[in-house]
């Protein structure tokens, strides 16, 4: 039979084979979401994978080992609403019998008319030969570095992941905001080495929308680090993938307490979040709404700082909710024109210790006024502010610091 003979008789049986087939048998598992997570639809690949008979009706979170529940809701969902597709996210799947399955996720977002998300499709190649790869490459690297002072090495490890979760609390620059001068400071307590709470982000929704968010989450350490990104991804996703008028800082209060309270943990976040919205006079105008957060400051020219109050309860705390809810969430505005100041910090600027007490909302109020009526950047007040408050505690911070300064032109 010639080359042609065969390709069209090859063609051929490709156009007689069953559609369902190709989906069951397919070399990797499939598997349709509802937008609330629900299991609709699987192939025969999937649950052969997970050692099960049926999945319908289960939950995607159900499906999830604890790491990857977390990574689902910091990542997955809000990158989901957001850009309409995710690409190799790795997690493990967990099976009925409790054991875990290596995979690598590809998921696309199906929106009705409104925009919003109707169904989830979720493509799951099993990454266990490469999971096992990594492991062995994992493996060979500490037995070579176990040879060469193991001690000082593994301060160097513990090093390098406390700078790169601190360094993601914070974005490394903040973005140039036209009509806007923006600086931001932060600094870690004590020396550095332990994780914590504190961050802050500024992004854009359009044009001439600007957001601003700057909290704090309770306690350090590892699980303060993940609360922190779940809260500062949370806060950016809702923003930009909700419309009016639901993109309004006190509904985005509400939906992140909701994200707390679903991450089940014993801590929870103080937060401000601001939107900026420039006028066609070119001033911006401002609504704020705080969770349990220190007042935020305002200048206004030349004039005195003064607190500026919009205040819910911490976020993670279910207090948006139930019997004990505090009602609906409230939020302030105010303008801000040409050569007016707004400051948002965390408490480890304003609870430092001083001769009688502590330096208080009020004092670090004082210590703006005399820093702003000398400086004229935005990073030039923040940077004297920080070192301020580090002066008052002989350098070392008793608690972490940050703050952001906001200067309209």
């Amino acid at each position: 039979m010639t080359r042609s003979r065969v390709l069209e008789a090859f063609t051929a049986a490709l156009l007689d084979d069953d559609p369902q087939a190709l989906y069951d048998k397919a070399p990797c598992g499939y598997l349709t979401l509802a937008p609330d997570g629900t299991v609709v639809k699987t192939n025969d690949t999937l649950r052969t994978m997970l050692r099960t008979h049926e999945l319908t009706g289960t939950t995607w979170q159900e499906l999830l080992s604890p790491a990857g529940r977390v990574l689902h809701e910091t990542l997955l969902m809000p990158t989901l609403r957001l850009n309409g597709a995710v690409n190799e996210v790795a997690v493990d799947l967990e099976c009925p019998d409790g054991t875990h399955v290596p995979v690598l996720l590809n998921a696309t977002a199906e929106r009705d008319p409104q925009g919003r998300v109707r169904l989830v499709r979720v493509a799951v190649f099993d990454a266990t030969e490469r999971r096992r790869y990594e492991q062995d490459l994992v493996h060979s690297a500490e037995e070579a570095r176990a040879a060469q002072r193991a001690a000082e090495d593994a301060e160097r490890r513990l090093s390098a992941l406390v700078d790169t979760l601190q360094g993601s609390l914070v974005p490394r620059s903040l973005p140039a905001v036209p009509g806007l001068s923006l600086a931001g400071a932060y600094r870690p307590a004590g020396d550095g080495s332990e994780v914590g709470g504190d961050f802050y982000d500024v992004f854009a929704t359009d044009c001439d929308e600007w957001w601003v968010v700057l909290g704090d989450v309770s306690g350090k350490g590892v699980d303060a680090a993940v609360l922190t990104a779940l809260v500062r991804n949370g806060a950016r996703a809702l923003a930009t993938s909700l419309t009016e008028p639901e993109r309004e800082p006190a509904l985005i209060l509400r939906r992140l307490d909701e994200l707390v309270e679903r991450h089940e943990t014993e801590r929870f976040c103080t937060v401000s979040l601001l939107r900026l919205r420039r006028s066609a006079t070119g001033s911006w105008a401002v609504t704020m709404a705080s969770g349990g957060h220190p007042p935020l400051l305002l200048r206004t020219g030349p004039g005195p700082a003064t607190g500026v109050q919009a205040q819910n309860p911490p976020v993670g705390m279910g207090l948006y909710s139930g019997p004990d809810s505090a009602g609906e969430p409230v939020q302030g505005r105010f303008d801000l024109h040409a050569g007016d100041l707004a400051m948002l910090y965390t408490d480890g600027m304003s609870e430092v210790r001083v001769p009688g007490g502590l330096l208080g909302d009020e004092g670090l109020s004082v210590a703006l006024d005399a820093i702003a009526s000398e400086s004229s950047s935005a990073d030039e007040v923040a940077g004297r502010l920080l070192d301020h408050v580090l002066a008052l505690q002989d350098g070392t911070p008793r608690d972490d610091i940050a703050c952001l300064v906001l200067i309209a032109d």
